[in-house]
This record gives structure tokens, C-alpha cells and sequence, in this order.
């Protein structure tokens, strides 16, 4: 409690602190008369308003009762807020009074009151006031960016400055059609599109390619899916989902173009902008303190604005994960029935600490010149901790309990088998994720010609402060106790098991024998250089009823370079003079371990991280156990599971936008065509085992490199046919192109780590385990792209007032569809003798050898009745096919990986004077997770059973009450039902993990001045 205690102070601390910092400036930011670059369609006048207050950046007060029988002429132009208010209501018999706080009011009145009149005087108790930068102007203006975008798009859009409408973009993006997220611990960290997986989002900052972290917590890699969890969605403006391309995106992304964009400092008026909240986890029972500050500012000419911002977030989180397998298994008295794997129970504690910051600077020398430069940077450390017990079970089923067993429908469900076998085991890292980009654009306006020169550099470093150590105790043979497992409830539904222990203490270490403190090193770089020349201009020049009214053409040259390192350390060895006791197994795993997944477990012990890393050392290589992978020499070994990959590209497009009349209906649209050459580079090695000559193995290390190119061309076309002023039709017709993941094109082999410690410290001995993993997975350098014909058709209907109702349309196309192919061959693996091992190993190659059709329908709805109340709902059918070329098989049907059949969100939400509150609901149904399906020619339908994510449906809450008229107290409440995740395999009698990450609760002050 009294730690409890300190944090809600510390909390409070920061909240006041930014706080008073906001309003030492408040005076003069408010004493300065703003003015702003505004363009205001023709349109109702409560529209109008709502445009000018986001414009603008101020505040408008008014009821839509009293402005809503009139017309707001068109108005462009720089102008301060109040003028500009002036001039949309010149002609009726509006007024607009601005009160104390600088608060604009708008009302229905013959009589002008005095300019310092009170909000409350300005309003009837029975009034109804719309305060800008709600949550439904956020909607709003992310409609706005759909109904005004070259092709069929989709947005999230800020409120306000700091109000996207999630604490994570992954988690904003989450409400718009067709997207779904990928949660790690509960918190969104990729998106999928339409049905594709991350890796086919092409993700940039401002329209320039971003760098890739990669994924260091294990030997799985990620290649090219950007962690949308290192940005803060404080300091983002909008962010634009563009499904039907035009020939100007930057390409590689067949499910989505994903473009996040910062403010424009010379479209705002100068603000200060700040939030402190307390973010507490209901599983760790820790608060912690978070904020942010922005601010902008842009000089009286509006020739010259600066951006900054600020933002730090911190979270505890716990996780448990229940894993377990299925397979075909001897059972004695029972024959050969279906039985579980091993069940592995997973704590995983996670530190995760984020700064970020994002910086711009804009300026207009002349009228016809603009330089822009933006920054962003992000520094993303995540402490993890991993327990993990192992209760082995299909090796020691011979002695099951055959009066125990409970077998249904050929499975064995439950039994107690005696005399166990157990493994306790721990991993403990510290990752350091870090991201910077730098952009800068000039903008030349020659003689009508637009010609646009824009540079960026991104880099993401991927590093371990401290790297993979894992530690392995296990029971002598026998020597577990009496396991007893029942996972005869419906697990899948229930979503927990009825029972998984044993009878051993495990919370003495007595019982466990030492096997390895194994140590693994990874360094990842990821960097881009990128040009692009764009020039355009408008046109207007006719040919039999076309009208052609615009030509874009320019190219883009791109740089990328990988490095990925990793080492493999298998015996540490404790330091002179110092000796491992029953302590360095002493450390006690929290009570609320699995209280939600397992009914009846057991309590237990794991690994004091403190005193292995105090006390042991990497011997006369590195004096503790800390090195990075640039510290230690390679083995070749090493040398295999690292490579390096350089990649260019080069692209030229061209794009003409038209005008028409089809039938009397208007019609607009561009033609264009993109060609993209890449070339590749990558650098690895290959280790192989040979016989010495003596009767004994060594090993030969080939250095490889390995050249290839591919060329695209990729032609696009997209219409817009618009019925009336509000309702239009979309159409849209594309080649588009996903490069293979950067790891998929390595030139190394990943062996399981597991495996590698055993065989190291038994030798062939290792071998003759039965629970051994003899699997591993390579890369392939001469992988073609993934491409695809995409046909899209977006029905759009804007209302009057506010909301939408949008039906779009789309299939899909891909052909060179990357999966794995399985091969047995022959790796060397160390022995800490001095020898080599050679060891057969099913070894999984991604190969081009498939064809995938996607097809789909997206739905949203958008609206709010006059006393506050609305909603904002998406909803997506999608039907896939997937069809593989098996050697020596033929075609094989298959599944595609993360793709729901059914994905939709609901979010009502009501406003009312200070108070909203917005509830939201998103679900997705079942969908693959694991490659299982994805396979070319293992030899049995047992090997490609498809792992599945059971469909999963989370709530969110998020209120806020505005105490001033720039001053709001706000919630938000993440997992508010206190959701778990399930997965199964292949049928749901199967289950395969069970995932509690809990509930999430952040509370705090915003302000914006």
C-alpha cells in the first residue's frame, strides 16, 4: 500500500508539474491574436464552425439548434478566429461574443452583448452547447480525409492536439474498416489489413519509408513489420490507411499504405499542449506515471512555424501464457490416441519504458518556396522476464495412472502420471528498441510547375543492454512427483484448464539438479536512405469529354541496410571463489501466477536473476555475462545465425488526374503506372559437417553471397463518380507489390536454442531424448515479391450534419505467395569437448510457391442524434483461398495467416456540454497464427495442422470531462471486461495456449492553451 501510495504521488507530482508549466504560458499564448490559413467550403453552418475551430485551433461554443436552418458562404484565406467567424455568419442573425477564457460563442440573437460575456450568460440552462474537439470531431475529421482523398482511404484523426483516440496508434487504428491488430501482452502492436498480415503494410512517416525494428526476445524475426507500439499516439496528428494506390505512394504494401503524419505548425495557431496521466496494471498492481507536452508555434506572416513535443510512458505488465501440444501417442491400456504434449506454464513480467520525441520546422521564404523538415525519435526499453515450468507428459506416459485417465472422443484428457519428470527454467533480457527519422521537403513553385525534392533517413537499432540468458534446472528422471493435468472442461470456451501439478515442492530447490546458464547476444540495424523528386502541375486540357486536370510524375531511390548479429554462449561458469546454492533457485513466482487459467496449480521458485548475473562470468572471454554480440569473436556457429542484407531500389511513376461527365454524373479519377527495380545483397554463412579423415567431424564455414534483382511494373487507376455533393462511388484497380520480409531473405539457419544448450552439454547423448526439438528454420536469398491485382469499389454517403454510411468492396489477386518448404539436412553443432556433432534437422525454407485470392466487404456507420448520443461502427467479411505447389504432391489447399473471417468494432459514444464518454467493442473471429498450414511438402496431414486464435472480442472505455474550456480530466480503462486470449490447434478440442495479460486503467489532466 505504501508503494501504492508513492506512485499515486509521483503521478500527481508530474501531472502538476506540466500542469503549471502550461499555465505560466497561458497568458500570452491567449493574449496573442492568432491567425491561420483557412479553407472552408461552402457548406451547413454548423460544419462550417466545426472546420474553423480545427483550423483555426480555437475554441467555438454554439448549439446546432441555433445555426442550423443557415448557410456558410466559402472562405479561404488567413484570418484570426474571431473574423473569420464574423465572415461565415455575416447575413443572419448570428452574433459571436467571446467570453473570458478567449472563448468563442456563437448565438442566435438581435442584440450584440458585450465582448466579456460568460459562457453560462451566453447559454439557457436548456441548451444544448457543442464543444469542438470532442471525440465525434476526431470522427469527423477523419471522415473529412476519406470523402476529400485521391483513391479509397481510411483515417484516424486527432481531436485535438494529443487526442488520437487510443494511448496507441495500433489500438486508434483498430476502428477503421478492414483493420485488425496483433496484441503483445495485451497491447496493439501490429496492424493487418483486409486480411494481410504486417509484414504487407507498407508503413511510412510523412510519405518516406521508415526503418524496422526487429525482434530480439528469441530467434524468430519479424523483417519488415514496423512496431507501431514505439510511437506516442500524443504527439500524432492523423493516420492515413490507403487501400487503392496511386502510382506516388511509396509501394510495398499490397494489404494497405499506412502514412502517419505529424501537425503542420504553419496550419495552427501557437499552442501548448499537455497531459499527465497514472497508468495502473490491474496484474502487477502497479501505477505508474505518464505525460507528454507539445507545443507549436508560427511567427505574425505565418512564414515560419516550429513543432516540438515530449512524450514518456511507463508500464508493468504480467502475463501468463498455458502452452501446450497435441499428438499421437502410445497410452498404455489405451492404444494409440490423441494426448497432450508437454504443458508449459509461462510468466512473463515485462518493464516497458518509452520516450519519444517528435520535432518539425516549416517555413515559407517566399510565396512560392516552402522548406519543411520533420523529426521523430523513440527510445523503447523493455525489461522481460520469463518463468517457465515444463510438466513433461507424452515421455513419461508409461507410468499414467490408468485409474486416474479420463479419455473422451480418442483423447486423454486427464490422469496423473507418477513418478514425473519436470524442467524449471528461466530467460531474462533487457531490450533496447531505438528509432529516428529525419525527413526534409522542399516545395518549388515555378511558373505553375510544383516540383518537390524530399530526403529522409530512418535507422532502427534492435539491441539487448542485457542479452538472452537462460538458465535450465530440471528433476532427476522419476524424480518429479505425481503430476497430476485435467483438461476435461471445455477449455477453449472456459478458458482456463481444471488442473496442471505435482506433489513436488517446488518451492525447494533441493529437488532440482542445475543443467546450463546459457547467454545469447543480438545486435540489429536496420537503415534507409531515401530521395524522391516529385514534380506536378495542373492541367486543363481537353480531348472528346476528358478533361485532364492534373500531371504527377517523378522517382524515388532507396538505400537499405540490415545487419543482424547474434551469439550463442552455452556455459557460463561461476566466478573463483564463488558457489551456487539453493538461493540462486530461491526467488518466489507472485501468488496471482495463473489464477485465472489454471484452477488448481501449485505455488514455485525460479532463478534469482540478481545473484547469476553477480556471480557468474563467459570465462577468460568476458568478464561477466552482459557482452553484446560485437564483444565476443564469432563461432561458426554464430556466423550462421547472422547475415547481413543490403537492398536497392529504384522507382520512376507518372500519374495524370481527369475530369468527366458519365451520364451527367461528374466523374474524377487518375491514371498512373509505377516501375520498381530492387536490387539485393546478402551476406551469410553456411557451416557444414565433414569427416577429418580419423574417424572424427569438424566442420567447413563458407562465407555466401548471394546477388539478385527483380523489376515491377505496377499500373493503377481510380474513379470517383459523384451522385450528389454527399454521395459517391468509388472505384479502384491495382498491381501492387510486398518485398519478402528482410529475414526471410538470410542467408543463415536458426537452430532451437533449447536444442543447441542440450547437445552442447551431452553430446549424441542429447539425442536419445525424447522431448528434443530437431527442427530449424533458414533463409532464402532468391525469394521474388509477392504481388497482386487488387479490384476495390467504395459506396460512400456523407450526412448533412455528421456521420457516414460507406459499404466498399475488394479482391485481392496475390500470386508468389511465400511458404514454407521442409527439407531434412545435415547441421554441425558444437560440443563443449572440443567436437562436432552432425545431426539431421528438418530444416523450414520459405519458397515462392503459392497463389492466394482474398475477397471481402468492409461496412461503416458513423452518426450522432442531437442530444449527444451516437455511435461509430465497422464491420468486414472476408472469404480467402490459399493453393501451394507441394513437391512430389501437387496442389495443396491451405490456409492464410491472419486472416478473420468476420472483424467489426463498435463504439457508442455520448456528448454533453464538459462530459463524453465513449465505450468500445471490437471482436474478430477465429484466425490462423502459426505457419502450421503454410507448409510445402512434409509428408503427413499431422504436420500441417493450422494453429488458430480463437475469435476474441475486448472492451475499451474512454471518458473525459472538461473543467475549462482548454482544461480536461480524463479515463481510460483498456481489457475493461478483464478478457483472455485462447488458441487451439487445428480443432477446438485441442486447445494450445491460454493468454492473461488483465486490465488496464489510466487516469489524468489535459490541457492545451
Amino acid at each position: 500500500m505504501q508503494n501504492l501510495k508513492r506512485q499515486l504521488c509521483r503521478s500527481a507530482a508530474l501531472a502538476l508539474t506540466l500542469s503549471t508549466l502550461a499555465m505560466a504560458t497561458a497568458a500570452a499564448a491567449q493574449g496573442t491574436v492568432r491567425r491561420a490559413r483557412l479553407t472552408i467550403a461552402a457548406q451547413p453552418m454548423d460544419r462550417a464552425l466545426e472546420q474553423l475551430a480545427r483550423q483555426s485551433g480555437s475554441d467555438i461554443l454554439f448549439t446546432r439548434d441555433a445555426v442550423a436552418q443557415y448557410k456558410a458562404p466559402a472562405l479561404s484565406g488567413e484570418f484570426d478566429a474571431e473574423t473569420a467567424v464574423r465572415r461565415l455568419i455575416a447575413g443572419t442573425p448570428l452574433t459571436v461574443v467571446r467570453d473570458g477564457s478567449g472563448t468563442l460563442i456563437v448565438r442566435a440573437s438581435a442584440t450584440t452583448r458585450p465582448t466579456q460575456t460568460s459562457a453560462a450568460e451566453a447559454t439557457s440552462p436548456s441548451e444544448e452547447i457543442v464543444v469542438t474537439a470532442n471525440f465525434s470531431d476526431g470522427v469527423e475529421r477523419a471522415l473529412d480525409v476519406k470523402r476529400n482523398a485521391d483513391s479509397i482511404s481510411d483515417a484516424v484523426v486527432a481531436a485535438d492536439i494529443g487526442k488520437l483516440p487510443a494511448f496507441n496508434v495500433a489500438e486508434a487504428l483498430q476502428r477503421v474498416p478492414g483493420v485488425t491488430i496483433v496484441r503483445e501482452a495485451g497491447e496493439g502492436q501490429f496492424i493487418s489489413v483486409r486480411g494481410l498480415g504486417p509484414n504487407f503494410q507498407a508503413v511510412t512517416f510523412d510519405g518516406m519509408p521508415l526503418a524496422y525494428n526487429e525482434n530480439i526476445r528469441n530467434s524468430g524475426q519479424s523483417g519488415r513489420q514496423f512496431r507501431l507500439q514505439v510511437l506516442p499516439a500524443q504527439l500524432i496528428d492523423s493516420v492515413v490507411v490507403t487501400k487503392s494506390p496511386t502510382a506516388d505512394l511509396v509501394e510495398s504494401g499490397i494489404g494497405s499504405s499506412v502514412d502517419i503524419r505529424l501537425i503542420k505548425p504553419l496550419d495552427r495557431s501557437p499552442f501548448l499542449a499537455v497531459s499527465a496521466y497514472g497508468g495502473y496494471e490491474a496484474r502487477t498492481d502497479k501505477l505508474q506515471p505518464n505525460g507528454a507536452i507539445s507545443a507549436g508555434w508560427r511567427n505574425n506572416a505565418h512564414t515560419f512555424g516550429v513543432l516540438a513535443g515530449l512524450s514518456y510512458t511507463k508500464r508493468n505488465v504480467q502475463f501468463d501464457r498455458l502452452r501446450i501440444g497435441w499428438q499421437d501417442t502410445a497410452v498404455p491400456g489405451f492404444g494409440t490416441i490423441r494426448a497432450p504434449g508437454d504443458a508449459q506454464p509461462y510468466l512473463e513480467f515485462e518493464n516497458r519504458e518509452r520516450i519519444s520525441a517528435v520535432a518539425g520546422v516549416q517555413w515559407r521564404p517566399a510565396t512560392n518556396v516552402e522548406v519543411k523538415i520533420d523529426g521523430l525519435f523513440s527510445q523503447f526499453n523493455n525489461e522481460t522476464t520469463e518463468r517457465r515450468l515444463t510438466y513433461y507428459i507424452p515421455s513419461q506416459i508409461a507410468r499414467l495412472d490408468r485409474a486416474t485417465a479420463v479419455v473422451r472422443d480418442g483423447r486423454l484428457v486427464a490422469g496423473t502420471i507418477r513418478g514425473a519428470r519436470m524442467r524449471n527454467y528461466a530467460e531474462y533480457m533487457d531490450q533496447s528498441h531505438r528509432n529516428l527519422q529525419l525527413n526534409g521537403t522542399v516545395k518549388l513553385d515555378l511558373d505553375g510547375w510544383r516540383i518537390e525534392p524530399r530526403f529522409s533517413y530512418a535507422q532502427a537499432t534492435s539491441d539487448l543492454d542485457t542479452p538472452i540468458q537462460r538458465v535450465q534446472y530440471r528433476t532427476a528422471d522419476k524424480a518429479g512427483g505425481n503430476l497430476t493435468f485435467d483438461f476435461s472442461n471445455d477449455v477453449v470456451n472456459d478458458g482456463k484448464v481444471n488442473a496442471l501439478f505435482t506433489d513436488l515442492d517446488l518451492t525447494n530447490a533441493s529437488g532440482m539438479i542445475f543443467e546450463s546458464f546459457a547467454v545469447r547476444p543480438i545486435n540489429s540495424t536496420d537503415e534507409d536512405k531515401t530521395a524522391v523528386l516529385n514534380v506536378g502541375r495542373d492541367l486543363d486540357v481537353g480531348i472528346a469529354g476528358l478533361r485532364f486536370t492534373g500531371l504527377r510524375f517523378g522517382g524515388q531511390y532507396s538505400d537499405r541496410f540490415r545487419d543482424y548479429q547474434r551469439r550463442d554462449r552455452n556455459a557460463a561458469v561461476l566466478r573463483a571463489g564463488s558457489t551456487r546454492t539453493a538461493a540462486y533457485l530461491g526467488y518466489p513466482v507472485p501468488s496471482n501466477a495463473f489464477d485465472q487459467s489454471i484452477e488448481k496449480r501449485q505455488p514455485w521458485a525460479n532463478v534469482d536473476w540478481g545473484l547469476f548475473n553477480q556471480n557468474y562470468t563467459l570465462g577468460a572471454e568476458f568478464d561477466g555475462v552482459n557482452p553484446s554480440a560485437y564483444d565476443l569473436k564469432p563461432t561458426a556457429a554464430d556466423l550462421q545465425n547472422s547475415y547481413r542484407i543490403g537492398e536497392k531500389i529504384a522507382a520512376g511513376y507518372g500519374r495524370v488526374d481527369f475530369a468527366a461527365e458519365l451520364g451527367g454524373v461528374p466523374l474524377t479519377g487518375n491514371l498512373g503506372v509505377r516501375y520498381v527495380r530492387t536490387r539485393t545483397d546478402v551476406r551469410g554463412t553456411t557451416v557444414s559437417p565433414v569427416a577429418d579423415g580419423k574417424g572424427g567431424v569438424t566442420t567447413t564455414v563458407t562465407p555466401v553471397t548471394t546477388h539478385a534483382s527483380y523489376e515491377e511494373w505496377l499500373p493503377s487507376a481510380n474513379a470517383t463518380l459523384k451522385f450528389l455533393d454527399n454521395v459517391q462511388l468509388r472505384l479502384g484497380i491495382a498491381k501492387t507489390m510486398t518485398r519478402p520480409s528482410l529475414s526471410e531473405l538470410r542467408n543463415s539457419i536458426n537452430t532451437n536454442s533449447v536444442t543447441v544448450t542440450s547437445i552442447y552439454n551431452q553430446g549424441a547423448a542429447a539425442l536419445a531424448d525424447p522431448t528434443i526439438n530437431l527442427q530449424a528454420s533458414a533463409g532464402n536469398p532468391d525469394l521474388r515479391p509477392y504481388t497482386a491485382w487488387n479490384f476495390d469499389a467504395s459506396f460512400e454517403w456523407y450526412f448533412n450534419k455528421f456521420g457516414a454510411f460507406t459499404v466498399a468492396a475488394f479482391h485481392k489477386d496475390i500470386s508468389d505467395y511465400v511458404a514454407s518448404d521442409f527439407q531434412t539436412r545435415k547441421l554441425a553443432f558444437a560440443v563443449k569437448d572440443g567436437s562436432t556433432l552432425p545431426v539431421d534437422v528438418l530444416v523450414a525454407t520459405p519458397a515462392n510457391v503459392g497463389d492466394a485470392k482474398i475477397s471481402g466487404v468492409e461496412f461503416g456507420f458513423t452518426n450522432k442524434l442531437p442530444f449527444g448520443l451516437g455511435v461509430t461502427a465497422t464491420a468486414t467479411f472476408a472469404t480467402t483461398k490459399l493453393e501451394l505447389a507441394r513437391r512430389g504432391v501437387g496442389v495443396q489447399t491451405a490456409g492464410i495467416q491472419g486472416v478473420s473471417d468476420v472483424s467489426y468494432s463498435i463504439t457508442p459514444f455520448f456528448e454533453t456540454g464538459p462530459f463524453e464518454i465513449n465505450l468500445s467493442y471490437t471482436y474478430r473471429s477465429d484466425y490462423i497464427t502459426d505457419s502450421g498450414a503454410l507448409v510445402t511438402s512434409l509428408p503427413t496431414p499431422q504436420d500441417v495442422v493450422a494453429f488458430y486464435q480463437k475469435g476474441f472480442g475486448i472492451v475499451d472505455l474512454g471518458t473525459s470531462f472538461r473543467v475549462k474550456p482548454n482544461v480536461e480530466l480524463f479515463g481510460q480503462v483498456v481489457n475493461l471486461l478483464d478478457q483472455r486470449q485462447v488458441s487451439f490447434a487445428g480443432t477446438k478440442q485441442e486447445f494450445s495456449e491460454i493468454h492473461t495479460f488483465g486490465r488496464t486503467v489510466n487516469v489524468g489532466i489535459r490541457a492545451k492553451f
